[in-house]
C-alpha cells in the first residue's frame, strides 16, 4: 500500500511540473508574469476567498476507506489531501457527516451536532479541520435544515402526543393537507403522498422529500434557535461554512413553499450568524433552475453563493448542439438582476444527477468544453468527486438510482483501486482500472491532466473569481467567446461548439494590445485593427492572455 501510494504520488509530481506547459511561452512585450503563487495565497485568504476557490464535493462515504470496512471515513479523507491539493482543490465540501439511519443517503439527519459513526468521531473531524486549514484548505459541511429524520429525538418527541415541549416543531395536519401548505397539495419529491399518517398522534405529517424526513415548523421560534444553535456549534469547532441543502423550501404558505419572505428573513439570521465569524462562507442549493438571484439579498446579507443549475444540471444538451447562444444566453439570464457581490457556483455534476460522462454521452470533448467553461465563467467552481478522472457510472443502487454516480473514488489499479482493503460498501463504477487516478496520473492526454492543467491556469489570476465577464458574438454562430477581466488584467475564453469542423470567428471590441497570450487549450488568434481573429478546432476550447 505504501509502495503504491509512493508511485502515485511521484506521478502526480511528475504531471503537476507538466501542468504549467501552456504557460511557460515567454509573454508579448510590455506583458510581465506575475508571481501566481503569491497572488492564488492572497486572493484565498481573508472573506473574499470563496471567491477565487475550486471546491470539490466530497461524499466522504466513497471518497477513501482508512479502516477495512469498506466505507469510507474521515480519518481516509484526511490521508487523501495530498492528491486533492495536487489536483488544485482549495476548499471541500462534504455531504451529510451526521448521523443518520441512510434512508437518503445521510440527507435524513438523526442529530445536527454529531458524526455517523461510519465516519469517525467528532476527534477525525477536528483532525482533518487541522490538516486542512495547515495546507490553506477550507472545509464546509453540507448543513439540511428544511427537514430531519424520523429518527432525530426531535420528531421522535414531537410525534409522541399533541401536548409535549415539541409537538409543534414539526408540520402536522389532521388531514393530510393543510390550506396554509401550499406545496404539500401534491406528492413529495420522491413519488409519495406529502403527508404520512402518525398514529402515535393520530394526525399526518408533512416531508417534501422521503417519509422519513419529516419537514421542521420554521414558525416556531424555538426550531429558529435550535437550527442556528447547531451551525453555531460547526462554526465554533472551526469549519469554514456550509452547503445548505434545499433551503429555499423552509417555510410553507398558501401560495408555494419557495423562498418566501419568512424563509429569506431566516436566511438572514444564518447569515448574520456566519458573519460573526472571520472568512466563513455559505452556498445555497437553488430550488430555481432559472435563476439564482433571489438567494443573494441585497448582495452581503443572504447567501455568498448559490449554484447555477440552469447551466449545471443541463449543460449536456446544448454541447450536444452546435449553437454558442445556447449557452452564452443560459449563462447571461441566470445572472440579470444580481445584485453586487452576488457570487454564482459552478457545477457540470453532483451527487443528485447523471456523472458528466452520462450527460456528455460518453463523448469527451463535451465535458472537458463545459469544464472549461466552468472553470472560466463567472463564479466559483464546484468539482464533483472523481469528475477529474471522467468516472462512469455504477450499475447498483442501495438507496436509489443516485447510487449510480456515488460509487468508490478509484486511487490505483487493482483490487480495491486504494479506496478500502476490504469489500467496497456499493460495487465501483464501470471502467474503475483505467479511470484510477494512477492510471491517469502518468498520462498527459487524460482527463486528470486535463484538470490539472486547467485549474493551474486559472490560479492566481482575480479576473476570474471576481472579474467581469463579457460576451462576445463573432460571425460564427458555434463559437462560445467571453472577456474576463480583473485585478487590472483580462483573458479571452474561446470554446468550438462544433465537433466535426474547425471554426474562424471575428471579434470585435476585445481588449488589451498587442497580440494575445495562449495560457491553455489550442486555438490560434490575431488581431487585424480593431478586431481580433480566433480560429479553434473542432471540439476545441482556449483561454488567452489579452493584457
Amino acid at each position: 500500500m505504501h509502495l503504491a501510494r509512493a508511485a502515485l504520488a511521484l506521478c502526480l509530481s511528475i504531471v503537476a511540473a507538466c501542468s504549467t506547459s501552456d504557460d511557460a511561452s515567454p509573454p508579448p512585450t510590455g506583458l510581465a508574469e506575475p508571481d501566481r503563487a503569491a497572488l492564488a495565497r492572497r486572493l484565498l485568504t481573508g472573506p473574499e476567498w470563496y471567491r477565487h476557490a475550486v471546491v470539490y464535493e466530497a461524499y466522504v462515504r466513497s471518497l477513501q476507506d482508512s479502516n477495512g470496512d469498506g466505507v469510507g471515513d474521515l480519518p481516509g479523507l484526511t490521508s487523501r489531501l495530498p492528491e486533492l491539493q495536487a489536483l488544485g482543490v482549495d476548499a471541500l465540501w462534504l455531504m451529510p457527516i451526521n448521523p443518520t439511519p441512510f434512508a437518503d443517503s445521510g440527507y435524513d439527519v438523526a442529530d445536527y451536532t454529531g458524526v455517523n459513526p461510519d465516519y469517525g468521531t467528532l476527534a477525525d473531524l477536528d483532525a482533518l479541520l487541522a490538516a486542512a486549514h495547515a495546507r490553506g484548505m477550507r472545509v464546509m459541511l453540507d448543513l439540511v435544515l428544511n427537514h430531519t429524520s424520523d429518527q432525530h429525538p426531535w420528531f421522535q418527541e414531537s410525534r409522541a402526543s399533541r401536548d409535549n415541549p415539541k409537538a409543534d416543531w414539526y408540520v402536522w395536519s389532521d388531514t393530510p393537507s393543510r390550506a396554509d401548505v401550499g406545496c404539500g397539495t401534491f406528492q413529495a419529491q420522491f413519488g409519495a403522498e406529502a403527508w404520512t399518517l402518525s398514529k402515535a398522534r393520530n394526525q399526518y405529517y408533512f416531508h417534501r422529500f422521503y417519509p422519513g424526513q419529516p419537514d421542521l415548523n420554521y414558525r416556531n421560534p424555538q426550531v429558529v434557535k435550535a437550527t442556528l444553535d447547531a451551525a453555531r456549534f460547526w462554526l465554533d469547532r472551526g469549519v469554514d461554512g456550509f452547503r445548505c441543502d434545499v433551503i429555499g423550501l423552509l417555510v410553507e404558505s398558501a401560495d408555494g413553499c419557495d423562498m418566501i419572505p419568512e424563509t429569506q428573513a431566516y436566511i438572514r439570521q444564518l447569515r448574520a450568524l456566519l458573519d460573526e465569524y472571520p472568512d466563513r462562507a455559505m452556498v445555497a442549493e437553488s430550488t430555481n433552475y432559472e435563476t439564482a438571484v433571489p438567494y443573494f439579498g441585497d448582495g452581503h446579507d443572504m447567501f455568498h453563493m448559490a449554484f447555477n443549475f440552469g447551466f449545471g444540471y443541463f449543460w449536456g444538451f446544448p454541447f450536444a448542439g452546435t449553437e454558442a447562444r445556447a449557452v452564452s444566453d443560459k449563462l447571461e439570464a441566470s445572472r440579470r438582476g444580481a445584485p453586487p457581490g452576488a457570487q454564482e457556483a459552478l457545477v457540470i455534476g453532483s451527487h443528485d444527477v447523471s456523472r458528466a460522462y452520462v450527460a456528455a454521452q460518453k463523448v469527451p470533448s463535451r465535458w472537458r468544453r463545459a469544464a472549461f467553461v466552468q472553470m472560466t465563467a463567472a463564479g466559483t467552481p464546484f468539482i464533483y468527486y472523481g469528475e477529474e478522472l471522467g468516472l462512469r457510472p455504477g450499475k447498483v443502487k442501495v438507496v436509489d438510482s443516485r447510487d449510480y454516480q456515488r460509487t468508490p473514488m478509484p486511487w490505483t489499479r487493482g483490487p480495491g483501486h486504494g479506496f478500502t482493503t476490504g469489500t467496497p460498501w456499493i460495487p465501483f463504477g464501470e471502467g474503475a482500472e483505467e479511470t484510477s487516478l494512477e492510471a491517469e496520473a502518468g498520462d498527459p492526454a487524460s482527463d486528470y491532466a486535463f484538470y490539472q492543467r486547467l485549474l493551474a491556469a486559472r490560479r492566481g489570476r482575480e479576473a476570474f473569481g471576481a472579474g467581469t465577464m463579457t460576451f462576445l458574438h463573432g460571425d460564427s454562430p458555434a463559437v462560445l467567446a467571453f472577456e474576463r477581466a480583473g485585478g487590472g488584467e483580462a483573458y479571452l475564453a474561446v470554446v468550438s461548439m462544433d465537433e466535426a469542423a474547425p471554426q474562424t470567428t471575428r471579434l470585435s471590441a476585445v481588449g488589451g494590445e498587442g497580440e494575445p497570450r495562449l495560457l491553455f487549450g489550442a486555438a490560434t488568434a490575431a488581431r487585424e485593427g480593431d478586431a481580433l481573429v480566433v480560429t479553434v478546432p473542432a471540439e476545441g476550447m482556449a483561454l488567452f492572455r489579452l493584457r
